[in-house]
């Protein structure tokens, strides 16, 4: 069980080196994207090039993922904050939800369907 541990430390610590890698070009290249998206664009990047995932980040991912709904509630509160602003331009946020909506979940089911189409081909061979 102690590698467990171990394996699971080493995971959030190549999180944690990500998130900070994002919040450093962030910065430096003054973009407007937040740190933490362009950490996963790294990581994710990282892990096409490296084949797959690792052990240990396998091991972090299914250690946190019971916890992912507890990092939704900082955002709903800041919600809160900007209250008179949703009232002024609720209407295009939420037309701006439906549409990417519409387009998003068509778009993710159409790659998830070629990717295991995909993946089942090559088993075949």
């Amino acid at each position: 069980m102690n590698w467990l541990k171990t394996d699971m430390l080493y995971g959030l610590i190549v999180f944690l080196l990500f998130l900070l890698l994002g919040e450093f070009i962030a910065q430096l290249l003054s973009l407007p994207v937040p740190a933490s998206v362009l950490g996963m664009l790294m990581l994710f990047i990282t892990l096409v090039i490296r084949g797959g995932i690792t052990s240990e980040l396998k091991a972090s991912s299914n250690g946190i993922l019971p916890y992912l709904p507890l990092f939704i509630v900082p955002a709903s509160v800041g919600i809160v904050n900007f209250m008179g602003l949703l009232e002024q331009e609720g209407l295009a946020l939420l037309s701006a939800i439906v549409i990417s909506l519409l387009v998003g979940i068509p778009v993710c089911g159409l790659l998830a369907q070629s990717l295991i189409k995909r993946q089942t081909n090559k088993r075949a061979k």
